[in-house]
């Protein structure tokens, strides 16, 4: 392994990174130009669709390698690893939700606009070995709360043992699969953005639900071998109450999860494992990932912990039909054990054990980078738990089933499908300013068959599933 060398200028660049990197709410997130000015490549050559998470082999070298690759800047290095996003959407549910229902933003009962999120970026080179992915969000729906959405500061280097292509690093980052690249883990799940004030199901899977309000911290080691085996693995904690309390996301890293939420004791393991294959215009791949963790409930103490096991079997393909056209897809199968005697005791479970499956299939056509057509079907069953599953009521402790929210039946049982189109004009060298902006425009549509647990009338007030069928419209600007 070659020694880093690193000067005083750049030992206060990784200091100021690791404090920022303290504060860890969790957002979804994706290219950011200052990637593109780095490299001097269009986004288009490191992602699939010009702006987006889902990478091309290129771009997948870019994250192994640590961030740091490129040297073609033509603003001053002390500005070049910054960008800035603006997220804005209009929200239509089939049915009206009463107003601040679902989040303080949430300020009508229908047709809501809001400001998702404002997000600066520190991404790229910090050193030749060294580099990072830092999103700084400001959340006007919150109380205008700021935090570190998303960190990954990782070192990577090469090397050769018996005619084998090796790249290894380490990566300190603030949720699980923060540091994978594929489409089939939380981190970078298509679609990018959804709605915050609109109605979802109850019941998602545990690492799903343990990034919706992140205040996790790990740290992994990986190697990817001749370009085709990937191998991660590491461990996660929480933050202590008074920390989280004292950089301000308490809130979030402890109550709006909901009862899977609160704080992992000890290290929770994690793993990651892949097989991938490149040839010709194919792209395929097929791994594994999970996490397992000893939870206090609510970070109240006294009534033990639970138990949380997710195991999750993934699949990624891509093809390139010719030039212009690109076919996608992939899939996910999910299995959470959970062992909830300490929820049970607290009154926040009927059951001291539950078990959930998840499926998740979606198929994506895309035109010159820049047209995507995207169809998705989701899926979640599971053992039936009233106090799981009764809504936000029984957070506070309450014994009634929650209007809108709740499941009156107690199943976690929901089905939906998917419709997306998105609208990606730069990031393809198109234009002298694709290295400063780039933008993504969406049309989501959300159509529900069943909703925690029934068609009809699944929360005992008279609402049914297809209430809650959802037209999203987001524009996301980079620059």
């Amino acid at each position: 392994m070659d020694l880093v060398k690193i000067n005083s200028a750049q030992k206060s660049r990784i200091a100021l990174i690791i404090f920022f990197f303290l504060c860890l709410p969790f957002q979804n997130a994706s290219a950011t130009t200052a990637f593109s000015r780095q490299t001097g490549e269009p986004c288009s050559t490191c992602h699939m669709q010009a702006y987006g998470p889902w990478l091309t082999p290129s771009g997948q070298k870019f994250k192994l390698d640590g961030y740091v690759a490129g040297n073609a800047s033509d603003v001053p290095d002390l500005l070049n690893n910054f960008a800035l996003e603006v997220i804005g959407s209009v929200t239509n549910t089939q049915n009206d939700i009463p107003p601040k229902t679902l989040n303080p933003g949430q300020y009508s009962a229908n047709n809501n606009a809001v400001n998702d999120w404002t997000a600066l970026y520190y991404t790229g080179r910090v050193t030749n070995k060294i580099g990072s992915y830092l999103q700084l969000n400001l959340s006007p729906q919150v109380g205008n709360s700021v935090s570190l959405a998303m960190a990954d500061i990782r070192y990577a280097n090469h090397a050769t043992y018996k005619g084998n292509q090796i790249t290894y690093g380490i990566t300190v980052n603030n949720s699980p699969t923060m540091s994978d690249f594929w489409m089939t883990s939380y981190a970078w799940m298509y679609p990018y953005t959804q709605s915050s004030v609109t109605v979802k199901p109850a019941a998602q899977p545990w690492l799903q639900s343990l990034m919706a309000g992140a205040n996790t911290a790990g740290a992994t080691a990986y190697t990817m071998i001749n370009n085709h085996l990937y191998l991660e693995g590491g461990a996660y904690t929480s933050q202590p109450q008074n920390v989280a309390q004292g950089l301000g996301v308490w809130n979030a890293g402890s109550l709006n999860p909901g009862p899977q939420g609160g704080q992992i004791q000890g290290a929770a393991p994690y793993w990651r494992v892949f097989l991938q294959h490149n040839t010709g215009p194919h792209n395929m791949m097929i791994g594994t990932y999970g996490l397992l963790a000893k939870v206090t409930p609510f970070y109240t103490s006294g009534f033990g912990t639970d138990t949380y096991e997710e195991y999750n079997f993934d699949a990624n393909y891509s093809y390139m039909l010719d030039s212009d056209n690109m076919l996608m897809a992939m899939a996910k199968y999910t299995y959470d054990s959970m062992q909830m005697s300490a929820s049970n005791g607290m009154g926040y479970a009927n059951n001291t054990s539950n078990y959930l499956n998840s499926v998740m299939v979606m198929g994506m056509w895309t035109y010159k980078q820049t047209y995507n057509l995207a169809v998705g079907w989701n899926n979640i069953s599971g053992s039936s738990d009233l106090a799981l599953y009764n809504g936000a009521s029984a957070y506070a402790g309450g014994g009634a089933i929650n209007p809108i929210t709740g499941s009156n039946n107690g199943s976690p049982n929901t089905n939906s499908f998917l419709f997306e189109l998105d609208y990606v004009p730069f990031g393809k060298a198109s234009y002298k300013t694709d290295p400063y902006i780039n933008l993504r425009l969406s049309m989501q549509y959300w159509v529900y068959t069943q909703f925690n647990g029934s068609t009809y009338n699944y929360d005992g007030a008279g609402r049914n599933a297809d209430a809650n069928n959802t037209l999203y419209f987001v524009g996301n600007l980079m620059f």
